[in-house]
């Protein structure tokens, strides 16, 4: 880009575009949130959360971001290194993570989001799942709920990115999750435990998708 990064035009110029492509996300697919419980549009009004949604498409990541207010976003590293990623998402509201290399960076980073009262997104399976299958949940959201405390909001994304025409993009939000208590840790045992109890909600939800 030829705007220096943090001047203001830089500033408003990402305003002005992500308010474009808020607009376009709207209009284009048409997204219909459906909450399993009402009481957690009243939560992310008060605390921050961690999202845990499935993961069938790229587009599912600027989706997220854009409906989910006050949302940080967890991307690996080399897109966050793409400048028009860090000028729409002020190139603080997103959570770089390195996918080829040994980084606890990104944790670190997400445990300040958290702090500073901001809701993180994380896809829990690591990356596109092609044929709409829910792969294995990794351990990475357990982790910050470990230490921050922040309630679990495992979501279903439809995958149905059909643009201006045919079915409308469905997110299904799940109840709010708290980690169990019993043997609470950072152990491999515990962490897995959690997850795939987290994952078979999420699948929970993609069943109720199919039959609604």
């Amino acid at each position: 880009m030829l705007i220096k990064e943090g001047s203001f035009i830089y500033k408003i110029s990402g305003a002005i575009m992500r308010g474009i492509l808020w607009l376009g996300i709207h209009i284009g697919y048409r997204p219909k949130v459906i909450y399993e419980n009402k009481q957690v549009k009243k939560l992310l009004k008060k605390q921050a959360v961690i999202f845990a949604p499935n993961h069938f498409d790229y587009k599912d990541g600027p989706v997220c971001y854009f409906l989910f207010k006050n949302s940080s976003i967890m991307i690996a590293k080399d897109w966050y290194e793409n400048k028009a990623i860090r000028w729409v998402t002020y190139g603080k509201d997103a959570i770089p993570l390195d996918r080829y290399g040994l980084d606890t960076g990104w944790l670190r980073h997400a445990v300040k989001m958290v702090k500073d009262n901001k809701n993180v997104i994380i896809f829990p399976e690591g990356y596109t799942s092609d044929n709409k299958e829910i792969d294995k949940f990794k351990g990475g959201f357990a982790m910050l709920s470990v230490m921050t405390g922040a309630p679990i909001i495992p979501m279903y994304i439809d995958g149905e990115y059909n643009p201006f025409l045919g079915k409308r993009l469905r997110i299904y939000v799940g109840d709010i999750e708290y980690l169990s208590e019993e043997n609470k840790g950072m152990s491999s045992e515990y962490l897995e435990k959690e997850c795939q109890r987290i994952r078979e909600i999420v699948l929970g939800l993609q069943e109720k998708s199919r039959k609604g």
